[in-house]
């Protein structure tokens, strides 16, 4: 049985977020959920997950607002963090950069893969 890990999804989408949800579920992630920016920062602070998939465009406080909340709290500085957007915006890759350890469009990439890749990182970094 795969190690089991917690992973935050911060994604105001609630049908997106649901399904993240199911299928990091499915591989024995424990989830918790946020719909935007401060929840997910409480969330975080709360649950101190190993992992956070964090959308850029949320209401109350955006995803990179938030990441910098995340790298200035001991608890959370070095949470690995893999961003998802479906905005390919340069300006947000280059403000992500050196903080995040994935920086993937929603468009490119399944859910399934996007949890095959946040275990493989947490395996390899464990």
């Amino acid at each position: 049985m795969d190690r089991a890990y917690k992973a935050l999804i911060v994604e105001d989408d609630e049908e997106l977020r649901r399904l993240y949800k199911e299928i990091f579920q499915s591989d024995n992630f424990e989830v918790f959920e946020a719909a935007d920016g401060q929840s997910a920062i409480d969330q975080a602070l709360l649950n101190n997950p190993d992992i956070i998939i964090l959308d850029l465009l949320l209401p109350r406080q955006g995803g990179l607002h938030s990441l910098k909340i995340f790298r200035s709290q001991p608890s959370t500085q070095n949470t690995p963090v893999f961003v998802m957007t479906a905005m390919p915006n340069p300006e947000y890759r280059e403000a992500a950069k050196g903080q995040v350890q994935g920086f993937f469009y929603k468009t490119q990439i399944k859910p399934k893969e996007l949890v095959t890749k946040a275990r493989e990182f947490l395996d390899q970094h464990a």
